[in-house]
């Protein structure tokens, strides 16, 4: 028997508008704390009946729920408000750094249930790092009805090809050509996401954090090794090979210090934490002073750098100076580039050396970044306020005047006079956990576009 084409194609263009319709309204009920039937029919234009079907099946799958009548001002009846309920699902993520494993169940709300970690051995291969994932993994899923777990993602540094999975290459862990998805289903025997880092992080930024309603966003993270990543027109970018936002690749001094990824002189030699203690040890070894000469080589890092800087210790002002330096002009090389509403930065080379406030000349004085609150993102306000204190420490750690002065001329040679006057530079709002609860956003994510679909 033969199929007719043309009927395959609506009964297929018929579910997915009906699961575009479903996503459309769970979502406002997700935006909009006094959404009820009657306002979801005014904003979407659905029929009543419509919208009624759509809510009736999100009540039986928990993931909405009635509450109190809302007023209306008017006479008749309240409508009744409906209620997101962000713990009807979960999403496993596993975070892999190069020191450390994490995993941990996050629900729709990207709020992470017990964190679960193991150190990663320094030099650990694919193997080593994967089992000790899956290890994770299996523990943290015991904290969960097995039917609320929708999948598994998972973060990792270096380049990663998507959706496959493979990890094409991690100067940082030295992996190369690993494929991270298909050994960890076989490990878990569930279906896994796998992205890079710093774009699982931004992904969770836009969904939960700092850059939440941002059409067009910029990230720069900055920790042992420097990465970046973006959302452009409200979708994350990947690039063709997996390659996007690898801005600690970006060359800043041609034939300059080996980088791991076997190129010279990458902003990842100078303005990383692994960078800044290659370029203490460098410097010591060629007969320049410093009290950083007394730390044991397994006590030098990036607090001892700072620490020192704060003490007055030549040496590490200049390469927090630099750091910051280059760092502000890998930021203002992305605001010329991708014209982003929003900057964000992460990182522990930027928390510690309080580089934060040296990048604001790109678009506010000092005061606004610290003071800075984002839309409806919960955290935010108090973490970039606690970020006052770190960047007084900076400011006394570079012997006078701030990080902000150090940049001021390399930044305003460098960024369009409208990405100045346009772009907001803030902190990442969800702290040290973002790349982990990133990673449970990348199944998170997708089940919110489509959330009545069957899951495996």
């Amino acid at each position: 028997m033969r199929m007719d084409t043309r009927t395959t194609l609506r009964k297929v263009d018929g579910r997915l508008m009906q699961q575009a319709n479903r996503a459309m309204v769970l979502n406002l009920v997700r935006a909009d704390p006094s959404a009820s039937r009657a306002a979801i029919v005014r904003q979407t234009g659905l029929s009543p009946a419509a919208v009624s079907g759509i809510v009736e099946r999100l009540l039986r799958d928990g993931l909405v729920r009635e509450e109190a009548r809302t007023a209306t001002g008017g006479v008749g009846r309240r409508p009744v408000r409906l209620a997101f309920n962000p713990e009807a699902r979960l999403a496993l993520g596993i975070a892999v750094d190069v020191r450390e494993v994490a995993a941990a169940l996050v629900d729709l709300g990207g709020t992470p249930l017990r964190i679960h970690r193991a150190d990663l051995p320094p030099g650990a291969d694919a193997a080593t790092g994967l089992e000790l994932a899956a290890r994770l993994a299996r523990r943290a899923l015991r904290d969960a009805v097995p039917t609320r777990v929708l999948g598994v993602g998972m973060a990792v540094p270096g380049m990663v090809q998507w959706p496959d999975g493979v990890n094409l290459f991690s100067p940082n862990l030295g992996w190369r050509d690993v494929p991270v998805r298909a050994l960890m289903e076989q490990r878990l025997d569930r279906p896994v996401l796998v992205d890079n880092e710093v774009r699982a992080l931004a992904l969770a930024e836009h969904h939960y954090g700092a850059a939440r309603g941002v059409g067009t966003a910029v990230f720069l993270d900055a920790g042992y090794g420097v990465g970046g990543a973006a959302i452009l027109d409200g979708a994350l970018y990947r690039g063709v090979h997996g390659a996007a936002g690898e801005l600690g690749h970006n060359t800043v001094e041609p034939g300059g210090p080996l980088c791991g990824c076997g190129n010279r002189g990458c902003l990842e030699t100078f303005a990383s934490a692994g960078g800044l203690i290659a370029r203490v040890r460098e410097a010591l070894a060629a007969g320049r002073a410093s009290r950083l000469s007394a730390v044991p080589d397994e006590r030098l890092t990036l607090d001892a750098i700072v620490a020192a800087a704060s003490a007055g210790d030549a040496l590490a002002r200049d390469l927090l100076a630099r750091a910051a330096t280059l760092l502000g002009l890998a930021v203002a090389n992305a605001v010329d580039n991708w014209d982003p509403e929003l900057v964000v930065l992460s990182g522990s080379v930027l928390r510690a050396s309080g580089s934060v406030r040296a990048l604001t000349p790109i678009t506010h004085p000092c005061a606004t970044v610290v003071n800075a609150e984002i839309g409806s993102a919960g955290t935010v306000g108090a973490e970039v306020a606690s970020a006052g204190a770190e960047d007084v420490a900076a400011e006394d750690a570079m012997g006078g005047g701030t990080l902000f002065d150090r940049l001021l001329a390399a930044e305003q040679g460098s960024v369009l006079e409208t990405g100045r006057a346009r772009v907001r530079v803030v902190r990442a709002a969800l702290g040290a956990e973002a790349k982990l609860i990133g990673a449970a956003t990348l199944v998170i994510a997708d089940y919110l576009a489509a959330p009545l679909q069957t899951h495996r």
